[in-house]
């Protein structure tokens, strides 16, 4: 555990802002800083002692006078090069004083002394998130963005009732989706013809993909690791490989289900679709479902709007269209 570390040079009002390592007996003071976040969908309930326990996660958390007022996290991936900034967030009360810079600051700091192998951050943000948009634009460079579609629904549709009537909007034949086995670079490959160029623009110059919205290296270890928190789909119909990854949270009363898919045509992202909604509801029978897809190629998403709203007659969250935006920078 690092020590609390004053931050100098502040107003009086944020004078005894400090700095230090969470714990799970952060939890609850964290809960109620978060309170309210994300309409009741938020994530972080579930994981968190998960990334206390992680041995390549770490938890900062800003104090007031021993008051919890904010939260970043930074899991390290790329076999130690690059930290992943995830789950930021101030307390109502006190946002829009620089906290959240200042907790990035000291989290680079500490970064340098304790992980000297981190050389590059990287943060991803929704496009609908203005402020830390204009954050990260001064402190980042932007790599690239992916569609982010967001859907709700209630118990009580029709296939929510009978899962197994999804299968009357699969009008093709393509084979099902299975679980990924063992990846290797050819299917890496076959992968990224279902990325936009940009994705190939970090500092590696190898193609990323966005995963429980954090952005990896595609590569067969990175797939591999994944599969250890999350579950992954690949269907493969005339040469055309595609890759879905799917993770699930649990909050009152609603299930969340987020699937990052990368197909090249609609048809084969539907049937990845209909296979983890299904899975979804099968599972879930009572409880209020959010959807949320990454698409990997931007032309699918008005396809991807219409099957949910027309064909699954579930209920859009953004009134317009949203993206997820990662964001590289070298160690400071």
């Amino acid at each position: 555990q690092a020590n609390s570390v004053p931050v100098s040079n502040m107003a009086d009002v944020n004078k005894s802002l400090s700095f230090r390592l969470a714990s799970h007996d952060d939890y609850y003071a964290v809960m109620r800083m978060s309170e309210g976040i994300y309409g009741g969908r938020d994530y972080l309930p579930a994981v968190y002692h998960s990334y206390i326990d992680d041995a390549d996660t770490t938890v900062f958390v800003a104090e007031v006078e021993s008051e919890v007022v904010g939260l970043a996290v930074a899991k390290i991936t790329e076999d130690g090069k690059v930290g992943v900034l995830k789950s930021v967030r101030t307390a109502p009360a006190w946002r829009r004083r620089g906290i959240a810079w200042q907790m990035n600051s000291y989290l680079q700091a500490w970064m340098r002394e304790n992980r000297p192998s981190v050389l590059y951050i990287r943060a991803t943000t929704s496009s609908l998130n203005t402020e830390a948009v204009n954050a990260l634009d001064q402190a980042a460079r932007l790599v690239y963005s992916m569609p982010y579609i967001l859907y709700r629904c209630g118990p009580d549709l029709w296939w929510r009732q009978d899962p197994a009537q999804l299968a009357q909007l699969d009008t093709t034949v393509l084979p099902d989706a299975v679980p990924l086995q063992d990846a290797d670079d050819d299917f890496c490959t076959a992968v990224q013809k279902c990325l936009p160029a940009e994705a190939s623009g970090s500092h590696n110059g190898k193609p990323n993909i966005l995963a429980v919205f954090d952005p990896y290296t595609l590569c067969p270890v990175n797939l591999k690791r994944l599969q250890a928190h999350c579950s992954l789909w690949t269907l493969t119909h005339e040469e055309e490989v595609s890759l879905s990854i799917v993770s699930t949270s649990h909050a009152a009363a609603v299930k969340g289900i987020y699937i990052s898919t990368y197909a090249k045509t609609v048809p084969i992202l539907r049937k990845h679709l209909i296979k983890h909604l299904y899975d979804a509801a099968r599972a879930s029978k009572d409880d209020d479902l959010i959807l949320g897809v990454v698409a990997g190629l931007p032309e699918l998403e008005d396809s991807i709007h219409e099957f949910c709203s027309e064909n699954l007659q579930m209920h859009r969250q953004f009134d317009t269209k949203c993206r997820y935006i990662v964001y590289e920078s070298e160690m400071q």
